[in-house]
């Protein structure tokens, strides 16, 4: 490494960790070797204390005897006045080095004898004794002695043995310390070393390193320890690994796979130019294997497709299940745009042959997006969203087919999610408008309600059709806050028809399907009533047949709800659905709608009569009224008339208009019947539908 530059990434970390086991034997050096030296200096100078205070008592015991031995010998001279014998006494006891002056007193306290050794301030203790002389006849106490002596010896001996003790013990400790450092290293050091390379590497590249100990200490059997549990965390942070980039039930990579697959794709293409695939598939009805046959049933089926996607493809091809019933299969390199297709139909083809499930035959069908880029294409990344936008308009419009990206569809795509973006500046600030278009006694051709039609007035696009935003309003969860915008709106209107003198006029609106589930409804209409001051039996509520069989207990409950308010409940679009007659039956209808599908072709269509004469019939038979949608030309208003249906509502009567014109129209028709109301301008010629 240069000088300057900075240690970085795991090579600091694995150089750190000799360092940091280094510090551990330190540590336990430097808190051992303190304690260990104060142990030894605080035992050996115990042991000098006691030697000491044993040496100061035995040398006050040698004077104290002393003294006693040189009283009896000096009685006699002193009583004889002998006093060079005294001092003669006197001087052999000095040999003592102990000892630093004597002295002897006679019997009235005068000294007689004195003899100083040594400098008096080295005298720390005294002893005195009588001297008693006898001689048979008499015995009387003659004098005295005192001898003074020093315990500077003892202090001298005592210093240098603790300082020899000091050394010694020094010397022990240093020992000890390199004793114990070496036998450190050599037990905790060495396999704590091995152990934190074993980490360190494994932390590099995620493979297990073991520690390599061969003792049967409790090391040694951390170490095992240690191996063990990272061959186990190894095979389990595969296994996590593999389960995060996985399908747990077909194996098949999953959607966390996908970015990385491209990103691969991209690096490793031979040429930017070279063309990539991408199929996104969907299983068209899979709901209705689940409920039809069960979850588990539903996946064994998934199972078999992703078994039949995985035959049906090349080595180099990539095949992953995204979530639910989606698939993704990759081609890396296409000829062209043609090739790609054809391979598409391929999987197709290969999905859609029978699977048997509890023994009965189903017939998968799937429909495919198709996107094609090339390898070096920045929108490479974005390859599963384009896909995504071909599937939406494959199943949108065809399913069971693919569809390719193309610059019509992904305009498409970016006008469904600019009007998906703009739905909540809609609402704020109110570019949704309720038009209204009239229904008409066939007999008569007055106006006997109005149906009231939701547009978007965009400031971008201009006005937009239901058709296309009502699908966005519905995956965006705004319906409740639609229903609640139109019956404000259709509350107003009906005060203002009742201002305008024609408060016998109704007005439909129409139910979403998630709204027969909101129970809440029927209290949201009656206050809404309230508070416009409008009867809710001047409201009629249009269902829809899938609304009903989506939800037909829920659904049956708020109707009946609704229906006790007073409103009125209307079937719409009848004969499109699915069980009709069960409908007309089990729920508390009103009217019904034929759907003008069947009006288009009449008179001419000698089938749509029959229908619309059988639906007339038995409308007449269960007491409901019948409205005939679509009506343009008079000869299938004669029509409608001659079969038995009472209303009719169409362009030939009405287009959808703003409340103003409707009500400009109703005016019109109050000075001269003999206009009608489709003659009115529109203020939005521009949109008929």
């Amino acid at each position: 490494m240069r000088e300057g530059e900075a240690m970085t990434g795991p090579d600091r970390s694995a150089q750190g960790a000799p360092r940091r086991l280094r510090s551990v034997v330190r540590a336990m050096i430097w808190a051992t070797a303190p304690v260990l030296l104060l142990v030894q200096l605080f035992a050996s100078a115990g042991v000098e204390a006691t030697s000491f205070w044993s040496q100061i008592r035995q040398l006050d015991a040698r004077i104290a005897r002393t003294a006693d031995s040189r009283a009896e010998l000096i009685a006699e001279p002193l009583w004889k006045m002998r006093y060079d014998r005294v001092t003669g006494v006197l001087n052999e006891i000095m040999q003592d080095e102990t000892i630093t002056a004597a002295a002897v007193y006679d019997d009235t306290g005068v000294a007689i004898a004195r003899v100083v050794a040594r400098p008096a301030d080295q005298t720390v203790a005294e002893v005195s004794r009588p001297i008693k002389y006898s001689n048979g006849n008499i015995a009387v106490q003659a004098g005295r002695i005192a001898i003074a002596y020093s315990y500077a010896t003892v202090y001298a001996d005592t210093g240098s043995r603790l300082m020899l003790l000091l050394i010694v013990g020094l010397l022990a400790t240093l020992a000890t310390v390199v004793a114990m450092r070496i036998s450190a290293n050599i037990f905790i050091g060495r396999p704590l070393a091995a152990i934190m390379s074993a980490i360190q590497r494994s932390k590099q590249d995620g493979r297990a390193y073991p520690a390599e100990i061969r003792s049967a200490n409790e090391f040694g059997q951390l170490a095992q320890a240690f191996n063990a549990m990272q061959y186990t965390t190894s095979g389990a942070l595969d296994r996590l690994g593999h389960m995060a980039s996985h399908d747990p039930l077909t194996g098949l990579p999953n959607r966390r796979s996908l970015t990385e697959r491209l990103a691969t794709l991209s690096c490793d293409a031979g040429s930017p130019d070279s063309l990539i695939a991408l199929c996104f598939i969907d299983l068209d009805d899979f709901k209705g294997i689940n409920d039809t046959f069960g979850h588990d049933a539903g996946d064994r089926f998934l199972v078999h497709i992703s078994e039949r996607l995985r035959e049906a493809v090349e080595p180099q091809d990539w095949v992953a299940r995204l979530g639910g019933d989606e698939f993704v299969v990759i081609r890396p390199e296409v000829g062209n745009e043609a090739t790609a297709q054809a391979f598409a139909r391929q999987l197709l083809d290969a999905i859609s042959a029978p699977i048997r499930l509890h023994d009965k035959q189903v017939v998968p069908r799937a429909s495919i997006g198709l996107a094609v880029r090339r390898a070096g294409d920045p929108e490479l990344s974005h390859l599963p969203a384009l896909a995504d936008i071909a599937l939406y308009h494959a199943k949108s419009k065809a399913p069971g087919t693919v569809a390719v990206l193309d610059e019509a569809l992904q305009r498409d795509y970016r006008r469904r999610r600019d009007l998906e973006l703009a739905i909540p500046a809609g609402f704020a600030e109110g570019q949704f408008e309720v038009w209204y278009q009239g229904q008409v006694d066939l007999e008569s051709a007055a106006v006997v309600g109005l149906e009231a039609l939701i547009r978007w007035r965009h400031p971008d696009h201009g006005v937009i059709g239901p058709g296309e935003f009502l699908p966005l309003i519905e995956r965006s969860g705004n319906n409740a806050r639609l229903t609640r915008y139109v019956l404000t709106d259709a509350c107003r209107a009906l005060q203002r028809l009742a201002a305008a003198g024609r408060p016998e006029i109704r007005i439909a609106i129409n139910l979403p399907p998630s709204e027969l589930a909101d129970h809440s409804l029927a209290a949201e209409l009656r206050a809404t009533c309230t508070r416009f001051d409008v009867a809710a039996s001047m409201l009629e509520l249009e269902i829809t047949e899938g609304s009903l069989i989506n939800n037909i207990a829920s659904a049956s409950e708020t109707l009946h709800r609704l229906r006790r308010l007073g409103a009125t409940i209307a079937l719409d679009d009848f004969g499109t659905g699915y069980s009709s007659l069960a409908h007309l039956r089990r729920f508390p209808l009103d009217k019904v709608k034929i759907d003008k599908a069947f009006i288009s072709e009449i008179p001419d269509s000698a089938e749509d009569k029959a229908i619309v004469g059988v639906i007339a019939s038995l409308a007449g038979t269960l007491g409901l009224t019948l409205v005939a949608e679509g009506i343009e030309r008079a000869e299938q208003a004669e029509a409608m008339r001659e079969m038995g249906v009472a209303l009719g509502q169409g362009y030939l009567y009405h287009r959808p208009q703003p409340l103003a014109a409707v009500l400009q129209g109703l005016e019109r028709r109050a000075v001269s019947d003999s206009r009608a109301i489709a003659e009115s301008p529109s203020i939005a010629p521009e949109f008929a539908a």
